[in-house]
């Protein structure tokens, strides 16, 4: 029955690569829908080529994004001519107003389509403190309108599906956010370094991940220093960074295979994110990989945490927080029994596949 639907995916951002955990997620979904008709239309400035891939060309920013949803339509439209059965999913990880103009455009020209929105967070919530009353009552109208418009509306977690259900009184359907490793971890080799250091990677773009930056940097690693100066924070993810500190290392934008480079080679990965929703693919690779982890509550979200593996110390407190990267940071090797656990657990093709037998999807496409 899936086999007969053609599925277009469509981001506001790059993919392929570099690595991000949005573009992790958006990726691996197209990769593992049970189908061959298939397509995947993301913003990029990338020439290289990708087969089922079709990149638009924009400027990098909001406005950039804003003037070249026409062009991205139109691309989505010209392909669907003489196509029957196509179900159209909008990744929901760039500002929810890109998802409502585009589908505004696309629903004026294109008959009988169904539309999945799946959500990487609750915008509004994620905005509410951070935007002006403007921004936040525009991206609610935009939230609420694709809420209760689109055929289907997925999540990351049973938080997220609650606070959804309060906001907008519907009933999505959660789909978790998983793992999937390139290449066999024994085959990766690690980045090498003369000295001990830690690995912190989010695009700042992403609020959330600049404040959890902001907070390592300035409030965390100066207590770690003060004990030991030798240990050094890698972040990557990012051109430029708002910090000058000299235990900071930034390696900006990495591939998918260098991400997990860094990840093996790093004492520990460190997540102390504090605001958001979703759930964070950063933390599932780190486990899937059996690193030693030390992050917040919220860093978690969303995540079957099995207690029994000690690879993973969750603190909210920026002191204990500190202490535990000092006590941890010679613990360099993998704990297999975490990385067979988590990476069988959260494999993405699992979880797409369990999402395309759904009773949701099912009621949807019939």
């Amino acid at each position: 029955m899936i086999k007969k639907y053609n599925f277009l995916v469509v981001t506001f951002f790059r993919v392929t690569d570099p690595y991000s955990g949005a573009s992790e997620v958006s990726f691996n979904l197209f990769k593992n829908i049970p189908s061959k008709k298939k397509k995947l239309f993301q913003f990029s400035n990338n020439d290289k080529k990708y087969k089922d891939v079709i990149s638009i060309k924009i400027k990098n920013t909001k406005i950039g994004k804003i003037l070249n949803l026409k062009k991205l339509a139109d691309s989505i439209i010209d392909h669907c001519v003489n196509k029957k059965n196509i179900i159209i999913i909008i990744e929901g990880a760039s500002w929810v107003g890109y998802s409502f103009i585009l589908y505004q455009l696309l629903n004026f020209k294109l008959k009988n389509i169904k539309f999945i929105y799946h959500s990487h967070n609750i915008e509004y919530l994620l905005r509410k403190k951070k935007e002006n009353l403007i921004i936040c009552a525009l991206t609610k109208f935009f939230e609420n309108f694709i809420a209760k418009r689109f055929d289907l509306f997925t999540v990351v977690s049973k938080v997220d599906q609650i606070k959804l259900k309060e906001l907008y009184n519907i009933h999505p359907i959660i789909l978790s956010n998983g793992a999937q490793l390139p290449v066999k971890v024994e085959k990766i080799k690690s980045k090498k370094f003369y000295f001990k250091y830690i690995f912190f990677c989010g695009s700042i773009e992403y609020l959330p991940n600049l404040d959890a930056l902001k907070i390592l940097v300035e409030e965390i690693m100066p207590l770690v220093i003060a004990k030991n100066p030798k240990i050094k924070l890698i972040v990557s993810g990012n051109k430029y960074l708002p910090f000058k500190e000299k235990f900071l290392i930034n390696v900006g934008f990495v591939s998918k295979v260098n991400f997990y480079k860094y990840l093996s080679g790093s004492s520990l990965f460190v997540n102390p994110i504090r605001t958001g929703f979703g759930s964070q693919i950063k933390t599932i690779n780190a486990l899937a990989f059996g690193k030693t982890i030390i992050a917040s509550k919220l860093a978690v979200n969303g995540i079957d945490i099995n207690s029994k593996f000690k690879n993973l110390y969750i603190e909210n407190n920026k002191n204990d927080f500190a202490n535990l990267i000092i006590k941890k940071i010679n613990s360099k090797r993998i704990n297999k029994m975490s990385k067979d656990y988590y990476s069988k657990k959260y494999l993405m093709n699992n979880i797409v596949k369990n999402f395309f037998l759904s009773k949701k999807l099912f009621n949807l496409i019939n």
